[in-house]
């Protein structure tokens, strides 16, 4: 008897211990089967910091050690497992862009797969600079401005590169073509969006106005007129992922709206010209644009935050104006507030460092309507490493939308969510002196 009790009771241990075996299995296969943090080395730390101020100072290490390339750009993302460059090789399931956003994208094919190293480069070089601005106001540090200065040379490397004759491999002066090959090899690439040509004009303006000498600034006048001109010259259109944009003709698109209204106005503002003048009046007909969408129907952070940025300056550039401006930036500022827990893209990607810069501005031009909290909330959202992909982690890879489940995509650490966190941060310590 004893002997058949002391069976059972093993019989019992092993069926105990074939459950937790079984339970730990499907543990780790549902783990395998979502977005996780990929990196398991030690710089960037897994852990940011317990307070803002130490989130920032190693936001600032890692923009400088992981995204900082040779010649001074900022790529916009790196493979998470090794925080390097995306390499071929390491796209297996999308060779050559096959099936990828960039499959029939206007650029060498060799790009195709690995397009996220730099296609937000502009972007992220752009509001990076904003962020060095904010912090040398505050601080006054050389350190900061030799960072800044370093930006402006490779966006005005990028410019010259760009500039020949499209027949020599550039698109002519003013085209600011996304570098998807880094900032010396341009040629074949005939992409572009308007948000980085805005990300990039801000920052310039930014530098422009808090710590440009003299040479510098003229430099600045030259790229942001060559804008102008460029898109002037071109009907505001352009080519993305394979596909021609009209973007007059995007009566939905707010962002294309501020950004080309803003653009031509500092143009205009700097060096008055037929040109601008013309592109201004044209996109001030389109002023409704920015009254649109409904306001029950928020897009994404982007969407509603580029313009919040762009009237900032739409205000001081054209104060007579302010009628137009002031209702602009009341309704996109409100839908940039929804769009952070109500919008599919927020939900998939990461941008509480987007938000939590375009909220923190919002609440300087429009106290008192809350804009801040959302803002803080946004910032401390973001605290670990695993905060920073594009893509969220935790999420279901099978659910994920099949353009961004793929190698090129699913796994990149994300440098423009970092960057926009850091302006923030700067931008309330701004309110708070």
């Amino acid at each position: 008897m004893k002997r058949r009790h002391l069976l059972a009771g093993a019989t019992t241990v092993l069926a105990s211990l074939k459950t937790r075996t079984g339970l730990a299995q499907e543990a780790a296969a549902t783990d395998a089967a979502l977005t996780r943090d990929v990196y398991a080395g030690d710089f960037p730390p897994a852990q940011y910091g317990e307070t803002h101020e130490a989130i920032e100072a190693t936001i600032q290490e890692v923009v400088e050690r992981i995204f900082r390339d040779e010649d001074g750009i900022l790529r916009s993302g790196v493979n998470g497992v090794t925080m390097r460059p995306l390499t071929n090789e390491e796209v297996k399931d999308r060779p050559k862009g096959k099936g990828a956003y960039t499959e029939h994208s206007s650029m060498p094919d060799a790009l195709k797969a690995v397009w996220l190293n730099y296609e937000n480069a502009g972007q992220a070089s752009g509001s990076y600079l904003v962020a060095l601005c904010l912090k040398h106001e505050v601080t006054r540090d050389p350190k900061v401005r030799e960072l800044a200065r370093r930006t402006v040379e490779a966006i005005a490397m990028l410019w010259n590169n760009a500039a020949p004759p499209a027949g020599l491999g550039g698109g002519g002066r003013g085209w600011f073509p996304k570098p998807y090959g880094g900032i010396r090899k341009v040629a074949g690439i005939e992409e572009c969006s308007a948000d980085q040509y805005a990300d990039i004009t801000l920052g310039l303006h930014a530098y422009h106005r808090t710590m440009a000498d003299a040479a510098e600034k003229k430099q600045i006048e030259d790229i942001v007129v060559s804008f102008s001109d460029w898109w002037h010259d071109h009907d505001h259109s352009g080519i993305y992922f394979g596909k021609a944009i009209w973007w007059k003709r995007l009566d939905w698109h707010p962002m294309a709206a501020a950004c080309f209204l803003y653009l031509h106005a500092l143009a205009e503002a700097w060096r008055p010209g037929a040109k601008s003048k013309e592109s201004f009046a044209t996109w001030l007909d389109l002023k409704g644009t920015l009254l649109q969408p409904a306001l029950d129907k928020p897009s994404n952070a982007t969407m509603h935050g580029i313009p919040v940025l762009c009237l900032e300056q739409l205000q001081t550039l054209r104060p007579d104006l302010d009628s137009v401006w002031q209702p602009a930036l009341i309704h996109q500022a409100a839908l940039l507030a929804r769009s952070v827990d109500e919008t599919p893209m927020n939900k998939t990607f990461e941008m509480n460092g987007f938000s939590a810069d375009y909220l923190a501005l919002a609440h300087r031009l429009l106290p008192g309507k809350g804009y801040d909290q959302i803002a803080r909330r946004c910032m401390d959202a973001c605290k670990i490493r695993g905060d920073f992909y594009h893509i969220r982690r935790g999420l279901p890879i099978h659910k994920l939308p099949a353009l961004v489940a793929g190698d090129d995509y699913r796994d990149i650490f994300f440098c423009e969510g970092q960057v926009h966190w850091m302006a923030a941060y700067w931008r309330m310590r701004q309110q708070r002196a």
